[in-house]
């Protein structure tokens, strides 16, 4: 086994002070964003609603909270302050022209129209606009062009929360930066539907994916041309790519930080080799937040931001 350990990037501890992190991500230039709130608002956008059948997420807070978006090059750093964050279970992303980007990854229709679970703030903190995206979202990534990549799980593709025709019933979409649907993924002859996106990256060319139930690797190219590989590596929630290169990281139970790496062949996935990729000693990989960004898998832990490049272990292997 190979032993590789993430290397450390950036400590927010000094730009947040006591805030408290609650969404992490990386910008398709390789920027790390954050969303930051006081210790007091930690938990105002992930309420729950508890009902004798079953405790259910609330797809808006109980109250809207001010918040800072931070993004960091990893030498500098740019915030934007936001008054009234009225999204739950947020994801972030960068988008052109300084805007950035806020998802509920819960969206409610039962009152007959969708909420708007997607908010565009200026570079001032004004919120400029807003749009649907769906419900039952597990990643957003954003394109330098300002495309954006919305992966959902099984609830979002199969449908709750009122929707009977889920936005994201193809489990990979693409919307443009106003929210319209440009493009929904649909599986090469050969391969089943996607059911949960477990783990895509969105590169400068092409975005890869890795999805339940077979787990196939796939490649969207920049064409929107579709291939795919069987993969017998389940359960990975990251990915990142290095030329015919591909690195999964995760999956079930004890395998929570297993990495694997593999070579693209032809139209198979060749020798799997199982590297030994660390966090720095006293940090836990089971609490930390995973994203892969082109060939770098990003690591956050609490107020760190880690990374490794599948690029220097395929060039040190040749």
């Amino acid at each position: 086994m190979n032993k590789n350990q993430f290397t450390s990037r950036f400590d927010f501890s000094h730009i947040i002070g006591r805030k408290r992190i609650i969404s992490s991500s990386v910008g398709p230039n390789g920027e790390a964003v954050v969303l930051a709130v006081e210790k007091k608002f930690e938990k105002d956008p992930f309420g729950k609603n508890k009902q004798k059948f079953g405790i259910f997420p609330l797809t808006k807070p109980r109250r809207a909270y001010p918040a800072v978006f931070i993004r960091c090059d990893g030498r500098s750093t740019q915030q934007t302050e936001l008054a009234d964050v009225g999204i739950a279970y947020p994801f972030i992303q960068p988008l052109p022209e300084g805007e950035l980007l806020i998802v509920g990854g819960r969206c409610d229709f039962r009152n007959g129209n969708p909420e708007q679970n997607a908010a565009v703030y200026g570079l001032d903190g004004v919120l400029r606009r807003q749009f649907v995206l769906g419900d039952g979202i597990n990643g957003v990534q954003t394109t330098s062009g300002g495309m954006i990549w919305v992966a959902y799980f099984d609830e979002g593709v199969i449908g709750n929360f009122g929707w009977k025709k889920p936005l994201g019933a193809a489990g990979l979409v693409c919307f443009d930066r106003f929210g319209k649907i440009e493009w929904n993924y649909q599986p090469p002859v050969g391969f089943d539907i996607m059911v949960d996106c477990y783990s895509f990256n969105v590169c400068a060319d092409s975005v890869w994916a890795c999805y339940y139930s077979d787990f196939p690797l796939v490649q969207i190219d920049s064409r929107k041309q579709v291939r795919a590989w069987k993969n017998t590596v389940a359960g990975a929630r990251a990915l990142a790519v290095n030329s015919d290169h591909i690195l999964l990281w995760g999956g079930y139970g004890e395998k929570h930080a297993r990495c694997i790496l593999q070579n693209i062949q032809g139209d198979s996935l060749a020798n799997p080799v199982e590297l030994c990729l660390t966090l720095p000693l006293g940090l836990n990989a089971l609490g930390a937040t995973f994203v892969g960004r082109g060939s770098v898998l990003h690591a956050f832990s609490e107020r760190d931001w880690f990374t490794f490049d599948l690029a220097e272990v395929t060039a040190a292997a040749h």
